[in-house]
């Protein structure tokens, strides 16, 4: 798959500082891997969610800062503002294209169910990622589910029914439940309140490598 490109700028300010980075147009960010130092950089926040909208967690991004060469990256956690949904800060994950990463992959299911189709059934997705391993050359946009061969009530996809390349390894438990067909419900289930919305930042987070050195706080 492809690398995304995405440029940044060297960044020297940290701390709470990083606020009036946010007001003038960019996004906080750092750079880290294993036996490397971190580097603090800033990313123009609308180029920045282009790619991230793209890329996710899975994708390879080249990430190149200033006039340096591009390293090869993964978005790994990306700290979120819960109301305005903007980010807030993002870590870059710098791979070693022969060293395995792990990922979280999204799945997209494929076709028509029968059960679904013909007896009403209702279907319930039972994961909407993966957790993946492989090289970072081998990594894929999406992990495809086709669910055509769901023809009866209660059939049902599991983890180790899927199929993906030879050069990948599901770490999901493979006994999980992908998708299920289940029978039509008799009565509608109340609606739940809705829970209060939080101001907290949102921090989404992919699978981490170990050796992670400590980052910035901005």
């Amino acid at each position: 798959m492809e690398a995304l490109e995405l440029k940044a700028e060297v960044r020297q300010i940290t701390g709470k500082q990083v606020a009036r980075l946010r007001r003038q147009g960019y996004v906080p960010a750092v750079i880290y891997g294993n036996n490397l130092e971190n580097d603090l950089i800033q990313i123009e926040a609308k180029a920045l969610r282009k790619v991230l909208a793209q890329a996710g967690t899975h994708q390879l991004i080249a990430l190149q800062v200033g006039d340096k060469r591009p390293r090869m990256t993964l978005a790994r956690e990306l700290q979120i503002d819960s109301i305005k949904r903007s980010y807030l800060h993002v870590d870059f994950y710098a791979v070693n294209m022969k060293e395995k990463v792990t990922a979280q992959v999204p799945v997209v299911f494929e076709g028509v169910s029968p059960a679904v189709k013909d007896l009403d059934g209702i279907l319930v997705h039972g994961m909407t990622e993966l957790e993946i391993e492989c090289l970072p050359a081998d990594l894929i946009a999406a992990i495809e589910v086709n669910i055509e061969g769901l023809v009866e009530l209660d059939d049902m996809i599991t983890v180790a029914d899927l199929k993906v390349p030879s050069s990948i390894t599901v770490l999901s438990d493979p006994e999980s439940m992908v998708a299920k067909v289940e029978a039509p419900r008799i009565e509608e289930e109340a609606v739940e309140e809705e829970a209060p919305v939080s101001a907290e930042p949102e921090v989404l987070t992919a699978a981490k490598e170990k050796g992670k050195e400590e980052g910035d706080e901005g």
